[in-house]
């Protein structure tokens, strides 16, 4: 099949970027031709279609003029419009997959695709199409006040970080995007959670529009670890809905139990000087880590710890813990609990309650030779429901459908 792949990020920003360059080269490795459509920018990855994408689009600029352009390219970009209508001169796709592709692409470039007759496929790694701010979270806690679209919730909460302006954007992207029939009109959804699943059903799609295929792991690239370095291990972004703080509240609990936060994040000062306030020698913050000292922080580590308090989809960082058979201590929040079978490769607490995760973790960490058992429990599972294999078929029943 010929595939065009869409994101606006060309480089491995985060999970969404793993999914989509992962996706890419499963795909091709079997054959198919896929063309992607992004963002340029400085830290790309090279690609012969790089002439195709559209300009790169500054949000933190302090230019009114580049605002303005900014905040007109969230609603509808002519740019984006122009670029896809010159690709499918020279590319005809059986299928449009999009990743994360609003803002600096947006779905101005779905016209030009319907008018071509491609099927368009979109992946949801967050609840864009349901939220404004995309995340269902604002003011610290979670939010569904704009179900039933209710859309004006955004610019009276303030959800696009705190900014009336902002907000007032997200609102009207919303509304004129749903007016066009954008969203409503996606021949097919992917959800990688079921939670985003049903709640995209219960704020109003069919359930036929939406297909479960969670993320998955090339095994290949993590060797099951036996190495135990008596430590447990958060990694991954450092930003208020991550609940970093919850974890630092319950190793004031667990204080003879060491604890590495790999990341960063705009939260990461305010973390590091709660940490420090409350005298934690057993906390270790070690910065932002990829590619193999990443992998090594995770395969040497007693078990993982992720603590989102937002509604968090198909989290690679626990599939990534388990696929090095480490279990995983996980908030009760989103898709995270799918991934985690309580008590037999991990243990569930509630999300935000530090006592609950204090407890957890300690039991966790007094079960010592049974935590390897609880890894290689992870690892089958990864194995079995989330490989490369399984991932690849599941996909393809979708485009096949879709496409006739």
């Amino acid at each position: 099949m010929n595939i065009l792949s869409v994101n606006k990020f060309f480089w491995r920003k985060g999970g969404s970027e793993t999914v989509f360059f992962g996706e890419k080269a499963l795909l091709e490795s079997n054959g198919h031709k896929v063309v992607p459509f992004s963002m340029k920018g400085e830290q790309n990855l090279e690609s012969e279609y790089n002439q195709f994408f559209v300009e790169e689009v500054d949000y933190d600029t302090d230019s009114a003029t580049a605002k303005l352009r900014a905040a007109a390219t969230v609603i509808f970009s002519f740019d984006a419009r122009k670029k896809i209508k010159a690709l499918l001169e020279k590319f005809t796709p059986d299928i449009a997959h999009f990743h994360i592709f609003q803002h600096q692409i947006s779905p101005s470039v779905f016209g030009p695709l319907r008018k071509k007759n491609v099927p368009i496929i979109l992946t949801l790694h967050d609840l864009k199409p349901i939220c404004p701010n995309y995340k269902m979270y604002t003011n610290g806690h979670v939010c569904e006040k704009c179900k039933g679209k209710k859309f004006y919730n955004c610019l009276t909460n303030k959800c696009n970080k705190g900014s009336t302006v902002k907000s007032l954007i997200s609102t009207a992207e919303m509304y004129l995007h749903y007016m066009l029939g954008y969203y409503q009109n996606v021949d097919h959804y992917i959800a990688v959670s079921q939670f985003y699943r049903q709640k995209m059903i219960e704020f109003g799609f069919q359930e036929d529009q939406i297909t479960y295929l969670p993320n998955y792991i090339d095994t290949a690239d993590y060797v099951p670890s036996n190495i135990d370095e008596n430590y447990i291990l958060s990694f991954g972004r450092l930003s208020e809905e991550k609940g970093i703080e919850t974890l630092i509240s319950a190793a004031e609990l667990c204080r003879d139990i060491p604890i590495v936060i790999a990341g960063s994040g705009p939260d990461e000062d305010n973390l590091k000087s709660l940490a420090a306030d409350k005298k934690l020698d057993n906390i270790s913050f070690v910065g932002f880590k990829t590619g193999a000292e990443l992998n090594k922080l995770i395969a040497n580590a007693s078990f993982t710890v992720i603590t989102s308090k937002w509604y968090e989809n198909c989290p690679m960082s626990v599939l990534e813990s388990l696929a090095f058979c480490k279990p995983v201590v996980g908030a009760k929040i989103g898709g995270i609990p799918e991934l985690i079978n309580d008590g037999i490769d991990g243990l569930v607490y509630e999300s935000g309650d530090h006592t609950d995760l204090a407890e957890k973790i300690q039991s966790l960490w007094d079960m010592g030779s049974k935590r390897l058992e609880m890894g290689k429990a992870g690892r089958e599972k990864i194995e079995k429901h989330f490989s490369s294999n399984s991932h690849y078929e599941k996909l393809m029943d979708i485009y096949s459908k879709v496409a006739k």
